[in-house]
């Protein structure tokens, strides 16, 4: 999956307008924005996140192309290597989310039976899909994610600072 930090789009299409942007980057994205991390112990599959846990400082945000491999119905993301999108975050689960595009293009996200759980817009997300709305907030264990169109995501680039 092709996965760009936010600072380089924002510089590579600086003067560039929505069409130019949008077709160059057909798609949606997600955007794994900067905040803490927690690196994942040795011979465990979950850490725990609590007010224990010890957290990094945070880095830049990655926008990453959310697209189906051909032939999967669903784009995984979790720590284990064999997921789509994967994040290195001890707070996630081996497998912990999964989005899914319909026929008309929507895209949904289901918590796929992580220990720690997500959190749609605030709300629990269980393992029924939900459909994703541009700017949707997702947070998996201490992860968190935005959802975004292509129009939306360079309305983010030429706010960001």
């Amino acid at each position: 999956m092709k996965s760009y930090l936010i600072s380089w789009l924002k510089k590579k299409y600086a003067g560039s307008d929505l069409q130019t942007f949008v077709k160059q980057n057909p798609g949606d994205w997600l955007v794994w924005e900067a905040g803490p991390w927690r690196p994942p112990a040795a011979r465990r599959e979950t850490m725990a996140s609590g007010p224990g846990t010890r957290l990094l400082p945070a880095g830049e945000s990655l926008a990453i192309a959310l697209e189906s491999r051909s032939g999967n119905a669903e784009v995984r993301l979790g720590r284990a290597s064999e997921n789509d999108l994967v994040v290195d975050d001890g707070t996630l689960s081996r497998s912990h989310l999964a989005f899914a595009k319909d026929a008309r293009g929507a895209w949904t996200v289901r918590d796929v039976g992580s220990s720690n759980g997500t959190r749609l817009e605030g709300g629990p997300l269980g393992q029924v899909p939900v459909r994703l709305e541009p700017g949707a907030r997702i947070e998996a264990g201490a992860v968190r994610l935005t959802f975004y169109d292509g129009g939306g995501l360079y309305l983010r680039l030429r706010d960001v600072g």
